[in-house]
């Protein structure tokens, strides 16, 4: 795999989105890099508010804006962003 260019993914840690299932995703993402030895292909980013809150969870991947996503979802957006 290419790691030439790397999957920006950015996560909202603030109080409303980690609570919402950010804190989740936030595990099952390390676990996945770690899972897949991709930790050089993505470059994992917390943001303490997106200004989302009402829409959380609030996730980017590659500067694309997602809301309302759980961790699997968010590991098939990840998986899209790497093809």
């Amino acid at each position: 795999m290419s790691t030439e260019k790397k999957v920006v993914v950015e996560l909202c840690m603030g109080s409303s989105c980690f609570a919402r299932g950010n804190s989740n995703a936030l595990m099952e993402i390390e676990a996945f890099l770690e899972e897949h030895d991709m930790n050089d292909a993505v470059s994992l980013e917390g943001h303490l508010c997106l200004g989302k809150c009402n829409s959380g969870p609030h996730v980017k991947v590659n500067g694309v804006e997602y809301s309302a996503v759980s961790a699997e979802c968010i590991i098939d957006l990840i998986r899209e962003a790497l093809n």
